[in-house]
């Protein structure tokens, strides 16, 4: 019953996680499509993007308040919900560009939800020996989320129109939201409402500490996915050749993450050295991207986006060991921290390209790198200090 039970809870959190992301996944891969068809200024794309993901991190950081209204398993329904119905508005509601950003925004919160909600349902529903390997299988679910964003553009934008990719996202939140509701928690500790656990404060200051390092790794990260591909336009590398590595990469972070998670279970490894070996990584692949070679471009695409982006399952799995009877609560305190970094990396990456320096950019987001690989050593200290294995 256990595995049941745990199968179902993996299940539940990668559809969780990918119709959460899609939003803003669709958004940045079609942004030239949506642009043209509803007379979007690029900066307007731009705000939805921000707007989704400082909508996540408000939505994260409110978890424990939101959890003594809502169950966990609620939770997960409502970032379902607005999931749908950001895709779904996305693709049959936007009179003037500015309901862009309004879609973005309820798909934000969406995701802001879903981590803490699934993370605790993996938390409870796994067996602790395959808890590395459950929550590697959901964080694997963000880039393969981009990697059909990336696939929708000639699959379906291209023949049939951007919303008809919008709205085939929805339609499969609906599918999954159905069963979501009508079957029966998969655990009853999640079916009904129970006093919320107060989180330790040195436990808190542990967390917080945790944000600002996957705050600085998540910046720098995704910047590095975000702007590959116009760095390898700016030294005259075709956009087929950088697109194609840049989906290398993706597949191999989505891959790493797996297996982390794997190794970690049978391995009896600590999750905590891994993460910070992969921050390592990310860091090495950003300053080979400000190398003048042109092979050494596409070497740090490859390892920036994949190794170097291996870390987010373990993070999570960090999260439940630190608090494992307040998982969602633990969850939102980093997530925010991820959240912050999506947003104001990418933008201040994109402010120094526009300027026509992008050997700076890089190595700006290497520094970033290589401050979070840093913060993880007092993190392991202050976490052994308080008799955690991590």
């Amino acid at each position: 019953m256990r595995l049941a039970h745990g199968t179902a809870a993996v299940t539940f959190a990668v559809f969780v996680t990918v119709l959460t992301n899609m939003p803003v996944f669709l958004a940045g891969a079609l942004a030239t499509e949506i642009a043209a068809k509803i007379h979007a200024p690029i900066y307007g794309i731009g705000t939805a993007i921000g707007v989704y993901w400082t909508a996540a991190a408000l939505a994260s950081a409110c978890t424990s308040p939101i959890n003594r209204i809502l169950t966990e398993k609620q939770m997960g329904v409502a970032a379902l919900v607005l999931a749908v119905c950001s895709l779904a508005g996305s693709a049959c509601w936007i009179p003037s560009w500015p309901w862009l950003i309004f879609w973005a925004g309820a798909g934000g919160i969406g995701n802001g939800l879903g981590h803490p909600s699934s993370n605790h349902q993996l938390s409870i529903n796994v067996p602790s020996p395959w808890h590395g390997l459950a929550f590697g299988l959901k964080q694997a679910a963000v880039p393969l989320a981009g990697l059909a964003a990336g696939a929708s553009i000639p699959l379906v934008a291209l023949p049939l129109g951007w919303r008809f990719a919008f709205a085939l996202m929805a339609l499969l939140g609906v599918l999954v939201l159905i069963p979501a509701t009508l079957v029966r928690a998969v655990s009853s500790m999640a079916a009904t409402h129970r006093p919320i656990r107060r989180m330790d404060p040195h436990c808190r200051r542990l967390l917080v500490l945790m944000a600002v390092m996957t705050m600085f790794a998540a910046g720098s990260a995704s910047s590095a996915v975000a702007f590959s591909v116009t760095g390898a336009l700016e030294r005259g590398i075709g956009t087929g050749l950088a697109g194609m590595l840049l989906a290398l990469g993706s597949a191999s972070g989505a891959a790493t993450r797996v297996m982390a998670g794997w190794v970690v279970d049978k391995g009896g490894l600590l999750p905590l050295p891994i993460i910070r070996m992969a921050i390592i990584a990310c860091a090495g692949g950003l300053i080979l991207m400000a190398m003048p070679s042109d092979w050494s471009y596409l070497a740090g695409i490859l390892l920036a986006s994949g190794i170097g982006w291996g870390w987010p399952g373990l993070v999570h799995l960090f999260v439940s060991q630190v608090a494992p009877h307040a998982t969602a609560g633990a969850t939102g305190i980093v997530q925010t921290g991820s959240y912050i970094g999506s947003a104001v990396g990418p933008v201040l990456a994109g402010l120094i390209f526009s300027f026509g320096n992008p050997t700076t950019a890089w190595v700006m987001l290497a520094t970033g790198a290589a401050i979070a690989a840093a913060i993880s050593i007092p993190l392991g200290r202050r976490a052994k200090r308080l008799g955690m294995t991590v």
